[in-house]
């Protein structure tokens, strides 16, 4: 068994269709036999009763009731020669109520026909009975037959038929099923190698496919689809749609670390060169600005390190903590935090507020709002306006920041969700912006099963809208949150109130 295992799967799968097909061929041959063995059985049956029928009518008793040899004309017992040809090797003897042999056939062989005492009584009792018996190097079909013209029993026939021909016949279709079930064999072998070398012949290509990719990491590599919608199918269509995401994510990571790294540099060369000055004996104020510089330098991987990390949880896809959190709470507290960062550079609105409710992380979910309303004030000049909205409608709630900002230009706007992409690279890195606080954004609505979108005008601003799930107040495991106030008992501040 385990050498068969080990075998190629071609091999097993030709090896098992060859084992079912001489099964099925040995059973129909048993079912063939048995019933060929059935059928002819019946028939010579029948052929004897007839000829004992026959020879039972011609027989006369005369007066004294018994059964003498000259009751049993001559030639009774002689087949005619038209029955000659349709029931060859028919034998009849006659016996009286002792046993003994008064007539019996010419074609005979030599010595009588053995009949079992048994045979001989049923006989007597006036039943048939009918039993095989052995005769020479042949086997012979015998019926006992009783003899009762006009009353009680007088005598028995005996007709018996050799069953040679039918042995030949039943050797001959043995022999014929024997063959065909080794050309069965032979042929199931050829053809179920060819069959399953054409059928595995996808998987084969995976495998191929497989092992160049894992020699040169070439992802672009695809199988061609077989044209049967079969099974086989389905895996090269899955098998691809694999290397597809693989091939994407794999590039995804080669520029993400590309970006990682080029983001670090910049603040570790102006790190570096300030300490290089400092090591110069600058005047104090030089050694102030080169501290200062260093310390923003720092600050900014610190925030930078902080994303990443941020991100890569996301991307291990680590359990979100799943509570009910007052999203309207979140959007005040993200609002006075940018009223508090601003000073009064810009209008900060806080619009339309409907307290509600959503299961999810309520630290991601502050970091999705406070990233989208910093991402409003750092690229809206001094003087603009900054809205920040919360809706309520059916099974969604719906968050939109607008600003009145430089705006973003259509062919960056399907980009703009990607970690380190940036619309001005340099005004970007020179507001301190690390590149990845929309992508965070979106990674964080994806997590919670919302989407994120983005409208924008050049030079009138932009809309960011920000749409989740609100579950059913009746699910099991939600507990209803009751609109009566914000965190620590504040107040819920007035929606015209501008900085």
């Amino acid at each position: 068994m385990e050498a068969f295992v080990r075998l190629p799967i071609r091999w097993r799968m030709a090896l098992w269709f060859a084992a079912l097909l001489v099964a099925l061929v040995g059973a129909i041959g048993i079912f063939l036999l048995s019933a060929l063995d059935d059928v002819v059985q019946e028939q010579i049956d029948a052929a004897l009763r007839l000829r004992a029928s026959r020879v039972e009518r011609e027989i006369t008793t005369g007066d004294d009731d018994r059964l003498d040899p000259q009751d049993v004309q001559a030639g009774l017992l002689e087949l005619a020669p038209i029955e000659e040809l349709s029931s060859p090797g028919i034998y009849v003897q006659v016996f009286d109520l002792s046993g003994n042999v008064i007539a019996a056939s010419a074609n005979l062989p030599p010595g009588q026909i053995p009949v079992t005492a048994e045979l001989l009584a049923m006989a007597i009792d006036d039943r048939e009975g009918f039993e095989t018996v052995p005769v020479g190097n042949e086997q012979v079909r015998v019926l006992a037959w009783p003899v009762d013209p006009t009353g009680p029993v007088v005598g028995i026939i005996v007709v018996g038929q050799s069953l040679r021909l039918i042995e030949v016949t039943r050797e001959g279709v043995q022999r014929l099923t024997t063959i065909a079930g080794i050309v069965a064999t032979l042929v199931a072998l050829m053809g179920g190698w060819l069959l399953t070398a054409h059928a595995l012949r996808p998987v084969a290509d995976v495998a191929r496919v497989a092992r160049s990719i894992a020699a040169t990491g070439r992802f672009e590599q695809r199988i061609a689809r077989p044209l049967a919608d079969d099974e086989v199918g389905h895996l090269v269509t899955t098998f691809n749609e694999m290397l597809e995401r693989l091939e994407r994510t794999f590039a995804a990571q080669r520029e993400f670390l590309a970006d990682a790294s080029h983001e670090l540099r910049g603040p570790l060369m102006v790190i570096r060169g300030n300490l290089d000055l400092l090591r110069l004996g600058l005047p104090e104020d030089g050694r102030r600005a080169s501290v200062r510089d260093a310390s923003e330098e720092i600050e900014r991987m610190s925030r930078l390190a902080a994303d990443l990390l941020l991100l890569a949880a996301t991307d291990a896809e680590e359990t979100l903590i799943q509570e009910v959190v007052r999203l309207d709470e979140v959007v005040v507290t993200a609002w006075e935090r940018g009223r508090h960062v601003d000073g009064d550079k810009h209008a900060i609105e806080l619009g339309r507020l409907d307290a509600v409710s959503v299961i999810g992380d309520t630290a991601r979910l502050e970091q999705l709002v406070w990233n989208l309303v910093e991402n409003a004030l750092r690229y809206t000049p001094s003087g603009g306006r900054v809205t920040v909205e919360l809706a309520h409608v059916g099974e969604q709630a719906t968050l939109h920041v607008t600003d009145t900002g430089v705006g973003i230009p259509p062919e960056h706007l399907e980009r703009i969700f990607e970690r380190f992409y940036r619309v001005d690279k340099a005004r970007s890195r020179q507001n301190g912006g690390t590149g990845l606080g929309l992508a965070i954004v979106k990674s964080v609505a994806d997590g919670h099963g919302g989407r994120v979108a983005a409208t924008s005008v050049v030079g009138q601003g932009t809309t960011f809208t920000v749409t989740l799930p609100v579950p059913s107040l009746h699910r099991p495991g939600v507990t209803p949150v009751p609109d009566a106030g914000l965190k620590s008992g504040a107040t819920r501040p007035d929606p015209t109130v501008t900085v």
